[in-house]
């Protein structure tokens, strides 16, 4: 099964700085409303028959407010790239998003500015911020595994056992919500039809507007959020069994043969932290918030490397031969070779598991410390524990992986797995010798040069290990950092670029279809045709990732 497909979602923090420290600022909700009419007005959009909402672009990918309902003004801007045909076309149509939003920066940035906000628009890639929020880039890897039998006799055993209750309380709780509204409803009317009645109306006028102060209390965001934990902590303990059960039956083998694959690959698609504090550079943004290797991502205690959601979401997809595998470890990359790599060096290692190719079992004997001993050594010489006994530095690691990928691809790779592979061996050969090599390739690279060569009076890394926080030198360090990852003009990763000080590996035609032509499989193209089709008709047509909907004549179209 190849080229799989896959594709890339990412999520962007949007933020107003003002010039003047307490000033006025726009909330993330009404920056994303300019945002995506911003793109509605560069490219063909049509609006999303998603629960999400949003817009799906003519490339077929989508763009979206992501937020918790309890904090809608408080949200992010995501998107998804379309189904794209294999890593290479995944990471042009990833970067090809980047490109979008850089363009409409301006344009977004003026319209705030008309509006009376004085300062700049920032919208941030990277996967974490110096307020510990995590948010990132999760992978999705068309997976192929024939189930065995003895997992499709427990599938057909067990899984009624955890569908059927969730379905009858769904139902109930669903007719009891209506039931409520259409009680309050006629209260409503019934009170105000009351209240008209002379001498006597005064009461029901009074219990007319006790039940609008209700409802309004009702929808605040403080009652929201109580839902919101009420509805998390009566569900908990269905996800944590659920979650057992869906270890034990999806894909084991090849989250396990992957799992230390993805660990260290960070050596290579790392963005880099800056640590002010302990004066020193990490290697991921998103290492330290993982828990677990793989569960049902419900709350921050338990982030997985394999979220299971999917599953929940589309519980008839457990019984497909071809299943979605969600990677949640993964960082924004602003360097596109690293975004290549970490997805075709992963798509290699797929192959390879899904091929029964012999490999090495590195699973480390703890997830957490692998991934604090991998995140926390830019040196590249920490050995991680094994689960089998002994231990391995990431590097070994990743050459193991390497190695046996050309093995198994011999000497007629097709051109994009023969780049791939002559990437990695590049990447790796250059971070053996000398990481420095990589200032132009790679990001955690190019941000611990840059904080060294801007503090250089200072000390370089020497000064930031001495400073404390709030200083001038702290605070250049944090500022490179955080401004690294910054999509429009401002953007560091954007600026060294333009100056030459990184290779822009896709060229500037490229990029500029992946924002406006589809992807190259059937879905996406079929997708991003509607689209183009029907952009402008947003009251008579609305897409999904499946289907058009169409309203004069009502029709429903599979997107195949």
């Amino acid at each position: 099964m190849h080229p799989r497909l896959i594709g890339v979602e990412t999520e962007y923090a949007l933020a107003w700085v003002p010039r003047e420290p307490g000033a006025r600022a726009p909330l993330p909700r009404d920056i994303y409303q300019l945002v995506e009419a911003a793109v509605r007005a560069e490219i063909p959009t049509l609006p999303a028959a998603l629960p999400k909402s949003g817009i799906f672009l003519s490339t077929g990918g989508l763009l979206h407010y992501e937020a918790p309902t309890a904090r809608f003004s408080k949200g992010l801007l995501e998107m998804a790239t379309p189904e794209c045909r294999g890593a290479l076309e995944a990471a042009r149509y990833h970067h090809g998003q980047d490109e979008l939003l850089g363009r409409v920066h301006q344009e977004v940035e003026f319209r705030l500015r008309t509006r009376g906000f004085d300062g700049e628009l920032v919208i941030g890639k990277a996967a974490a911020d110096t307020a510990g929020n995590v948010w990132g880039s999760h992978e999705n890897y068309e997976v192929d595994e024939p189930p065995g039998a003895l997992r499709r006799l427990l599938v057909a055993l067990v899984f009624p056992v955890f569908w059927i209750p969730v379905l009858l309380v769904e139902v109930a709780l669903i007719v009891m919500f209506y039931a409520f509204l259409l009680f309050i409803a006629a209260a409503y009317h019934v009170c105000t039809a009351l209240a008209h009645l002379p001498g006597a109306g005064r009461p029901f006028a009074a219990a007319a507007r006790g039940i609008v102060g209700l409802g309004r209390a009702a929808f605040r965001e403080e009652s929201l959020t109580r839902l919101m934990d009420l509805t998390y902590a009566v569900t908990i303990p269905w996800i944590r069994v659920y979650s057992l059960f869906l270890r034990f039956i999806v894909l084991p083998r090849t989250r396990q043969l992957l799992l230390p694959h993805l660990v260290t690959r960070l050596v290579f698609c790392g963005p880099g932290r800056v640590e002010a504090g302990e004066g020193r550079l990490a290697l991921s943004h998103k290492g330290p918030a993982i828990r677990v290797a793989s569960g049902i991502f419900w709350d921050d205690d338990a982030r997985p490397v394999f979220d299971l959601k999917n599953f929940v979401r589309e519980p008839w997809s457990i019984w497909k031969r071809r299943k979605r595998l969600q990677v949640l470890f993964a960082d924004s990359n602003t360097s596109r070779l690293a975004t290549a790599l970490r997805l075709g060096t992963t798509d290699l290692v797929l192959r390879m598991i899904e091929a029964g190719h012999p490999l090495r079992d590195f699973t480390p004997r703890d997830l957490r410390q692998a991934i604090a001993i991998v995140d926390g050594d830019v040196s590249l010489r920490a050995s991680i524990p094994l689960a089998a006994g002994g231990s391995a530095t990431a590097l070994e690691i990743q050459r193991h992986f390497l190695e046996e990928a050309e093995k198994f691809c011999g000497t007629n790779a097709e051109p994009e797995t023969a780049e791939i592979l002559s990437k990695w061996r590049f990447v790796l050969g250059a971070l053996a010798e000398d990481p420095h090599l990589l200032y132009k390739d790679l990001d955690w690279v190019a941000k611990r040069d840059l904080v060294a060569e801007a503090l250089a009076e200072d000390g370089g890394w020497r000064g930031v290990a001495v400073a404390t926080a709030g200083t001038a030198t702290a605070a250049t360090a944090q500022k490179i950092d955080t401004r690294f990852h910054e999509i429009g003009p401002r953007g560091y990763g954007h600026v060294l670029r333009e100056a030459g000080q990184s290779r822009p590996y896709f060229s500037a035609e490229e990029l500029d279809r992946a924002t406006r032509e589809p992807a190259s499989s059937p879905r996406a193209k079929a997708r991003g045709e509607a689209v183009k089709r029907h952009a402008g008709d947003d009251r008579e047509a609305r897409v999904s990732w499946t289907t058009l909907l169409l309203k004069r004549p009502r029709q429903k179209i599979p997107l195949e």
